[in-house]
């Protein structure tokens, strides 16, 4: 399984009827993720784009595109070595554009969440949600320093682990699950 390649993926959606940056279609997907158990593909592009022609070359790229990206944040999202990456900009870009990313992210993310009534009184998930919705409001013009940079990866850890949180408390894996009554 490899990280999604945000610089290779941006372009994705910009020939399709969709005011959403991938990042927070992204975020969306993630989001939908964590609250309903049998997300499809179709449920989450009828979020994020308007309409689609599969019979134009373009789009019909963009789609398989968006299936890739699909599969492959699912994946993740349930992979046991918390193997999940935050589509946004990398450390190549500049630190502005990484914060940018990662506010559409997170609003992307909120959003997901709000498609599904999220029936939780963990109050460590509602603490998370409430984080990530402050983080989402945060500036994005940072200058590009040393301890910036340091305290964006940190946020950007922040909200990784946060969201796994989120989805192990929602949707707990069952491929972890042992019955304490074999055990015996």
């Amino acid at each position: 399984m490899k990280p999604l390649d945000y610089n290779a993926l941006k372009t994705t959606l910009h020939t399709l009827n969709t005011d959403d940056s991938i990042a927070s279609a992204h975020g969306i997907l993630c989001g939908f993720a964590c609250v309903k158990p049998e997300l499809t593909l179709a449920d989450w592009l009828n979020e994020i784009i308007v309409s689609m022609d599969l019979n134009n070359l373009n789009e019909q790229s963009a789609h398989e595109t968006l299936a890739m990206i699909f599969n492959e944040s699912l994946a993740q999202l349930n992979d046991p070595t918390l193997n999940f990456q935050l589509l946004i900009a990398d450390e190549e870009a500049k630190l502005s554009e990484q914060a940018t990313t990662l506010i559409d992210w997170c609003q992307g993310y909120l959003t997901g969440l709000g498609l599904q009534k999220i029936s939780t009184n963990d109050e460590d998930v509602l603490e998370m949600i409430k984080d990530i919705s402050a983080i989402s409001t945060l500036d994005s013009a940072l200058l590009d320093t040393e301890q910036n940079t340091q305290d964006l990866n940190e946020i950007i850890e922040f909200v990784r682990i946060g969201v796994l949180l989120i989805q192990e408390i929602l949707q707990p894996s069952k491929q972890d699950f042992i019955n304490p009554a074999i055990l015996h």
